[in-house]
């Protein structure tokens, strides 16, 4: 049994981490053996997030602190929580491609099931949850933006330059012909 001061530090460190994400999801970590889940946690660090056991009422409290209170509700059960303070959406990914790689050893066995994903101040649930894997990372999503926003200045410019070069020829073949009617 930890004592007060160890659980009032718990939710101090809690309400932060919560603060700070902007990814946060709840799992069910049910019937995961201790290589599995060792596995998952060395996937999850290697990518500069985090996951951790909470105790519900101490997480409960932590979430009412920094005002995230409609995750409350999915505090039920065994809970780990994925937090990722960088891309909000990658623990999504890194989560499917985990009970991807689990459904490979045994069909009927759905571990690490995603309560509630909080990404961006926007909760999902369900269906939704899995549409986050599908979609591309930040870094991926700028360049095609970027790709987009050049493709228009791109053409312009050489639409431009196309109607410099037939202009030039037009005053060339102007100037020839002068040049011709002259002599």
């Amino acid at each position: 049994m930890s004592t007060k001061t160890e659980r009032t530090k718990t939710i101090e460190i809690l309400e932060k981490e919560f603060k700070q994400a902007k990814g946060i999801f709840l799992t069910d970590f049910n019937k995961i053996n201790v290589e599995k889940i060792t596995k998952f946690r060395n996937n999850i660090r290697k990518n500069k997030m985090k996951y951790v056991v909470v105790k519900n009422t101490l997480a409960r409290i932590a979430l009412e602190r920094c005002g995230k209170t409609e995750l409350i509700p999915f505090l039920k059960g065994q809970t780990g929580v994925v937090l990722a303070d960088e891309d909000g959406m990658a623990p999504a990914r890194i989560i499917r491609d985990f009970q991807n790689e689990c459904e490979k050893e045994n069909k009927e066995l759905k571990l690490l099931n995603v309560k509630v994903a909080y990404v961006d101040g926007t909760t999902f649930k369900g269906d939704d949850i899995k549409r986050l894997a599908d979609i591309p990372p930040k870094d991926v999503l700028l360049s095609q933006l970027l790709g987009v926003l050049s493709a228009p200045m791109s053409k312009l410019a050489g639409t431009l330059n196309g109607v410099m070069i037939n202009f030039v020829g037009v005053i060339d073949a102007v100037k020839r012909k002068k040049e011709t009617e002259t002599k």
